[in-house]
């Protein structure tokens, strides 16, 4: 385990309430550098009104906290290791800031784990970038994520998913359960992130694991530089573990090593190996798949600066043709594409291939 030194709030609910900006703006306010801010779709990526969500989360930043916020998305399982992927992977990298937020725990987990974007978004944080996950995305930081939808509006016998473990940077082996306190059910019980305490039981006798529990409209912020956590908002945030129950007040603060103790691993620590997802792509490709996605993002950041952007087009053009030449002509394609849509056009000739920009 490495310790993270950057901060991580988890959100019960409530990520664009007005009673929850002051911890949008407590993590945005650490930065040095605001002009890194992302948010990942990926938790509401398989909803009709992605987009419609996405626009609306970048208002929210752009009017509640004067802030540009950017999309590193990845919505289908099937884009896994594309070019968009490797993209948004890269834009995550340069990071200072990573939003996610409400959709499906189940979808999110799955998209997420055993490739690099669990790793990407682990190094963030141990490399002192800042994130906020609300929600959904809370849900999938444990050992556990939590299938709500499943388990809640199918139907189906309790069942844990397998977790991101993001947590274990802290120091925390736990599962994260957001909407800890709801009540909306009325005459039945929606606590445990809509489950309820019966069917959660259920699942800490399959297959235990601590607690960490988030009440609505209530975040708990960890600093890994200053080594402390405290609880904002309208609730609370509980501990379940072997010993009992453990209950933070919202307004207090203290020692991270004090949740370290409640949320300690009774298991032996050993080092999780990533599994290999198998795909149709090779690992050399992947490797040229990365370098057209950083070109890419190079050239839409450089677009105006002509030495450079020049040079850019240059290389992206030697790496068509160098894909031509080995017959990866789907690859090339993507090329060409990248060079259309940022209004280039090439032109094959005797003198070798010329390029300009379409006015």
């Amino acid at each position: 385990m490495k310790n993270a030194s950057g901060s991580l709030a988890i959100l019960g609910s409530g990520e664009t309430s007005p009673n929850l900006i002051s911890v949008h703006r407590e993590l945005l306010t650490e930065l040095d550098d605001s002009s890194g801010i992302f948010m990942i779709d990926s938790p509401f990526g398989f909803q009709e009104n992605a987009d419609q969500l996405v626009e609306k989360i970048i208002d929210f930043y752009k009017v509640s906290l004067n802030v540009e916020m950017k999309l590193a998305s990845y919505r289908k399982i099937e884009e896994l290791n594309t070019k968009s992927f490797f993209k948004s992977i890269q834009l995550l990298e340069n990071a200072s800031f990573i939003f996610a937020g409400p959709g499906s725990p189940s979808y999110a987990s799955k998209l997420w784990r055993d490739n690099e974007f669990e790793q990407t978004l682990k190094k963030h944080l141990i490399n002192g970038g800042n994130s906020l996950f609300a929600s959904a995305a809370a849900s999938t930081l444990g050992e556990h994520t939590l299938p709500v939808y499943e388990i809640y509006k199918v139907g189906q016998d309790p069942y844990w998913e397998k977790g991101l473990n993001i947590l274990d940077v802290y120091g925390l082996s736990c599962t994260v359960v957001p909407h800890f306190n709801n009540a909306e059910g009325g005459n039945h019980d929606t606590s445990f992130s809509y489950v309820g305490e019966n069917r959660m039981k259920t699942l800490l006798d399959k297959s235990y694991s601590n607690i960490l529990g988030i009440d609505e409209h209530t975040a708990l912020i960890i600093s890994g530089k200053n080594k402390t956590f405290k609880v904002v908002g309208l609730g609370n945030v509980t501990i379940l573990n072997k010993d009992g129950t453990h209950i933070f007040e919202n307004d207090s603060e203290e020692r991270l090593d004090t949740l370290q103790k409640l949320l300690i691993s009774d298991k032996k620590s050993s080092a999780k190996k990533i599994e290999s997802i198998e795909t149709e792509i090779n690992s050399a490709d992947n490797s040229t798949i990365k370098e057209i996605a950083n070109l890419e993002i190079q050239i839409e950041s450089n677009k105006k600066n002509n030495e450079r952007f020049e040079m850019l087009v240059e290389n992206l053009i030697l790496l068509r043709s160098k894909l031509r030449n080995e017959k990866k002509y789907e690859l090339s394609d993507e090329v060409r594409d990248i060079l259309k849509s940022s209004g280039l056009q090439i032109e094959d000739s005797e003198q070798g291939i010329q390029w300009k920009v379409i006015e």
